[in-house]
């Protein structure tokens, strides 16, 4: 079957030449035919994204141009009605490229387009999906994924990612032929509408009203890397509007660099992308490190201890941090309507609720993935039941506000430094504000193990996983009980002391989750947009020590259990 999509690519007249090219590079390699052509490059929790390469299997002007396509017969199946889109793309090799292919196909189909004149961050295209009243968007992005790698991210008309017709434009998608794929408008520039700074400062205004407090330490010392990507000119851009004087941005990683020629990964997630960073702020004696990703939606935290360590945070600490403060701030204000509620994920640690409850905010969990949280916003905003105050994920995505309808590290970084100052002013750094936290409400371990399984073995290997959890239901781990299962695949939840099942109220997705007694629980999930599984862990003591020991007992039994795991043959 590969073998022969892969002789229709290099027959085909719909196909580029230098595509072609690069096939026939490879055609004595069959294995590296299969995995360019196995299958279709997939929409996931975050999209299409794959690597850059010829084949149905990677980022290429064909797959952007087909997957444009099917989004353009969905379209103008749905809307009857005028159409626009708007397109945003990052600093990734052929990110340009693409944009401007996918523009050219949606204008072919009547379509009109808002193109960015050069890269912007991801949550800036959600807001302008928005401020246009488009009725999709597309971002082309492979976020924190390495060089060789691009993407391809949807929206919706709310400006959040599909989600409730995300079946129907898959299904649009794998209709179409290559032949069909319309290109080359005639009225090419009647259509699309080139998008500058204007846009920007709209943006950068909403961002700015979204500050708490403004007798705040202003002079605070402030170490930015951007980590080469979209982030740069508007993070700062936010921080100059609020008058912070003491901004540091990274020089050797402020220029995109579609390489990432700085760092081993541009991930604000992993220390080691913020090895430049902590050697400027150790000669400026910097306050705190904030890195943003490359399409500039997640952002992580690196605060200074007592002893002058740079000590980074996790994405569950700087989200209990954020919402802290947020919430803090409102309720001293009597900003907190009655009817507020916080949405984070199915792997967000549960201390953000703890958190929620102090200020009589109901907490809402999501599936794995943004565009839940965003269609939880868009629910609250149709029946007037809830007021969104934040939401957030542990993979270091936050949001205030509902002007974005996607985690948003312009607002975050914002309220980052905003909740620096503050505290610093009060004689408080941000660890003595999480060790307060910590003593209130429990002390809170978590950890993310991502696994690698490239390839079709590597497919493989990860549904014998999921199966084998689903089949031999653990009942003990860490030397604790396991009362409840989770399967979202399925849609219930197991009571495994009785056999009893619930119904799950969320979208059907293969995921496992295992609850021990004392609230600790880890999460299996395949990444929607990697070849990876991921394993989550939380764990909960009466201190730091009982919380990470229980943590490393049961990801020690955990990843022995998928260690010896078999694919049948």
């Amino acid at each position: 079957m590969y073998r022969g999509k892969y002789e229709m690519w290099l027959d085909s007249p719909y196909v580029e030449e230098s595509l072609k090219e690069e096939l026939r590079g490879i055609e004595k390699n069959d294995a590296e035919i299969e995995d360019r052509f196995f299958r279709e490059l997939e929409f996931g929790t975050g999209g299409m994204r794959g690597k850059i390469g010829a084949g149905s299997n990677r980022m290429n002007i064909v797959t952007v141009s087909k997957a444009t396509q099917g989004i353009s017969d969905y379209l103008n199946e749905k809307y009857k009605d005028e159409i626009s889109v708007a397109i945003a793309y990052d600093s990734r090799n052929m990110s340009r490229e693409f944009a401007s292919k996918a523009a050219e196909v949606f204008a072919a189909n009547g379509i009109d387009v808002y193109l960015f004149e050069s890269l912007r961050p991801t949550p800036e295209l959600s807001f302008t999906v928005r401020h246009f009243k488009c009725k999709a968007g597309v971002v082309i992005t492979a976020s924190h994924n390495p060089p060789e790698y691009n993407g391809y991210k949807v929206y919706d008309c709310f400006g959040g990612q599909v989600v409730a017709d995300a079946d129907t434009i898959i299904e649009k998608i794998s209709k179409v032929k290559l032949e069909n794929i319309k290109t080359n408008p005639d009225n090419k520039d009647k259509k699309i509408h080139i998008v500058g700074s204007d846009i920007d400062e709209i943006y950068i205004d909403e961002v700015t009203k979204l500050s708490l407090n403004n007798d705040v330490d202003k002079g605070i010392n402030i170490v930015y890397t951007p980590l080469h990507g979209t982030g740069n000119k508007l993070v700062r851009k936010a921080l100059n509007r609020l008058n912070y004087i003491n901004v540091h941005t990274v020089r050797e990683q402020e220029e995109p660099d579609p390489q990432f020629s700085t760092v081993k990964s541009p991930n604000p997630e992993e220390i080691s992308s913020f090895e430049i960073a902590i050697k400027k702020a150790e000669e400026l004696n910097a306050d705190i490190i904030i890195g943003t990703d490359p399409d500039c939606d997640r952002v992580g935290l690196v605060v200074k201890d007592y002893e002058n360590k740079f000590v980074p945070l996790n994405g569950n600490q700087t989200g209990a941090l954020l919402l802290n403060y947020v919430l803090s701030s409102m309720s001293m204000k009597g900003k907190i309507p009655s009817n507020a509620a916080i949405v984070n994920t199915i792997v967000t640690s549960e201390i953000g609720r703890d958190i929620a409850d102090k200020y009589n905010t109901v907490t809402f969990d999501t599936l794995t993935g943004f565009k839940y949280i965003a269609e939880l916003m868009q629910k609250f905003e149709d029946t007037g039941e809830y007021s969104f105050l934040f939401g957030y994920e542990e993979s270091y995505g936050y949001l205030a506000g509902t002007f974005v309808r996607d985690k948003d590290a312009v607002i975050a970084s914002m309220l980052i430094c905003e909740m620096t100052a503050y505290y610093k002013k009060k004689g408080k750094i941000l660890l003595d504000i999480l060790d307060d936290i910590y003593s209130e409400h429990g002390y809170y371990v978590e950890e993310t193990v991502s696994l690698s399984f490239a390839g079709v073995e590597g497919m493989n290997k990860m549904k014998a996983i999921m199966e084998n959890f689903r089949e031999n239901k653990l009942s003990l781990l860490a030397g604790k009980s396991i009362p409840y299962v989770y399967d979202y695949k399925l849609g219930i939840a197991l009571n495994l002391s009785d056999g009893s099942t619930e119904k799950l109220d969320y979208p059907k997705s293969d995921v496992l989750k295992f609850s021990l007694e004392d609230g600790s629980w880890f999460v299996l999930r395949p990444s929607g947009t990697e070849p990876k599984l991921k394993v989550y862990f939380s764990t909960k003591g009466e201190n730091k020590a009982e919380a990470i020991n229980i943590l490393e007992n049961a990801k020690k039994e955990v990843l022995n259990l998928i260690d010896r795991v078999q694919v049948n043959a």
